[in-house]
């Protein structure tokens, strides 16, 4: 078989994706396994006054509670634009700070504001709430 532009290739896994037998990673059962949540935004633009996260440790399961200013102190810095892109002159295009978690302000709705993490997802959940 030649490969070609624009040639339609074989999917071995569809079948099973559709007819429900497909199998993902969140299948995959590992004893004593944390899991993590992500509590984002519903603000399309807000200043972070505080994060009050002492509930939320204390809840039944929760291993941690990361907020943007836990991520600093970690000295964790942005996710980096692994690819090199430049400016329509040439010159190294300027690149925007994308922080893992936000820091005094969300810029969109899904911004990420926490990590939770717990025993199971359910606790995680819960403690995000």
């Amino acid at each position: 078989m030649k490969f070609a532009i624009g040639q339609s290739m074989p999917r071995v896994e569809d079948a099973d994706l559709l007819r429900g037998r497909g199998r993902y990673s969140d299948d995959v059962a590992i004893d004593d396994c944390a899991h993590a949540f992500v509590l984002r935004s519903p603000h399309a633009h807000a200043r972070i006054r505080s994060i009050s996260s002492d509930a939320a440790r204390a809840m039944p399961g929760v291993l941690a509670v990361l907020s943007g200013a836990d991520v600093l102190a970690d000295g964790l810095g942005p996710i980096p634009c692994l690819i090199p892109l430049k400016s329509s002159d040439g010159s190294d295009r300027s690149d925007t700070p994308r922080p893992i978690l936000a820091i005094d302000k969300v810029r969109h709705v899904g911004d990420p504001v926490a990590l939770i993490v717990a025993r199971t997802l359910a606790q995680a959940k819960d403690a995000a709430e």
